[in-house]
């Protein structure tokens, strides 16, 4: 059992001492109990409060969804995870005969990440000061780096690549003859009955909302201790590679779906958590899903997510059988290391 009045004041001390605007919480403890906590506001410049239910963007945790989509089409057997890009999507990349839907599920495909491109020796956003009303459908996307040399050879190593979750999104739709909100909602929000959850098809987000915040820059190369205030994004260019809108909650009743077999069969699930190595010593990933070993040795599998104006990251305990998601409506702030310490300072003081 949870004391939820240390939880309560471990998050508002976390708020404080990270100088954050907001921070939404939710811890499930080993019985199963939900605790949820807002603190801070939805807006830097207002005193409105930041409410447990408001919608924020999740950015890569999006990648657990679109795992869990193209699985179910395995298990559907409209696909195997060990076909090539291009003997679903012809002519979409020019090595798609050599890279597999499982090397772009664990980011070995070594596709260039579309997002992030070389301007005079300096990495910067790719259309981050596109105009909102610029639309960037996923073909154009992958266009930008299918013709490039890849960084790896596919299935030797680890390169994070958002690159691959877009060709994936396309797979999903190509396969399902849907959509992608279509199909995340007909095979994830409507069976887990997520009210609060969608796959937005505009930039602006459904109220109620918390405003992001962000101390960098729109190419995100610089940082500063300005902070600019984001309430709309051009989403076609994150796709399925982060564009996702929730709640700790929902994002929570996702993950216990997804680990509990409610949403994928075992053999699913033991594909999704079968982790390889990464560049991080500290992190590994398996099928849109990462494994993260912090300090003092404690293991969690879940995601994070980085988009602009918001961190958020969703995680599973699985010695203490607790899963906890966190969302902060600012960036670049950690959201990882917050995340350790709220789970460290709540079970020291629980002991």
């Amino acid at each position: 059992m949870i004391d939820h009045s240390i939880l309560e004041n471990t998050v508002h001390s976390l708020c404080e001492k990270h100088q954050l605007p907001g921070m939404s919480v939710c811890l499930t403890d080993s019985t199963g109990e939900d605790h949820l906590i807002a603190v801070g506001v939805r807006q830097s410049e207002s005193y409105l409060q930041l409410e447990p239910d408001d919608h924020q963007r999740v950015g890569s945790i999006t990648k657990i969804f679109i795992s869990t989509l193209i699985l179910k089409l395995q298990e559907n057997r409209q696909l195997s995870l060990d076909q090539t890009v291009e003997s679903i999507l012809p002519g979409t990349l020019a090595h798609g005969s050599r890279i597999t839907v499982r090397h772009l599920l664990q980011h070995r495909s070594g596709l260039k990440d579309y997002i992030w491109v070389d301007v005079a020796g300096t990495k910067s956003i790719q259309h981050a000061v596109s105009s909102l009303q610029d639309i960037f459908p996923p073909r154009s996307l992958v266009r930008l780096i299918a013709n490039h040399d890849l960084e790896v050879e596919p299935g030797t190593e680890y390169h994070y690549s958002n690159t691959g979750y877009i060709v994936l999104g396309m797979i999903v739709e190509k396969l399902s003859g849907k959509s992608i909100e279509d199909v995340i909602d007909q095979w994830i929000i409507q069976p887990l009955q997520l009210k609060r959850t969608y796959f937005p098809l505009t930039n602006e987000l459904r109220h109620p909302f918390a405003t992001g915040h962000s101390k960098a820059t729109p190419d995100m190369t610089e940082l500063s201790e300005e902070v600019t205030e984001i309430n709309k994004l051009n989403i076609s260019i994150t796709w399925t590679a982060g564009a996702l809108v929730s709640t700790p909650f929902e994002i929570q009743t996702f993950m216990k779906a997804v680990l509990n077999g409610t949403l994928l069969s075992e053999e699913s699930r033991k594909e999704m958590l079968h982790f390889h190595e990464t560049d991080d010593t500290m992190q590994s990933y398996g099928l849109g899903l990462q494994q993260f070993t912090f300090a003092n040795g404690v293991q969690a599998v879940g995601h994070q997510g980085v988009i602009h104006g918001y961190e958020s990251v969703t995680l599973y305990y699985p010695d203490h059988e607790v899963l906890l998601t966190v969302i902060v409506n600012q960036m670049p702030v950690g959201v990882v290391s917050i995340a350790g310490q709220l789970y460290r300072e709540v079970f020291e003081c629980d002991k």
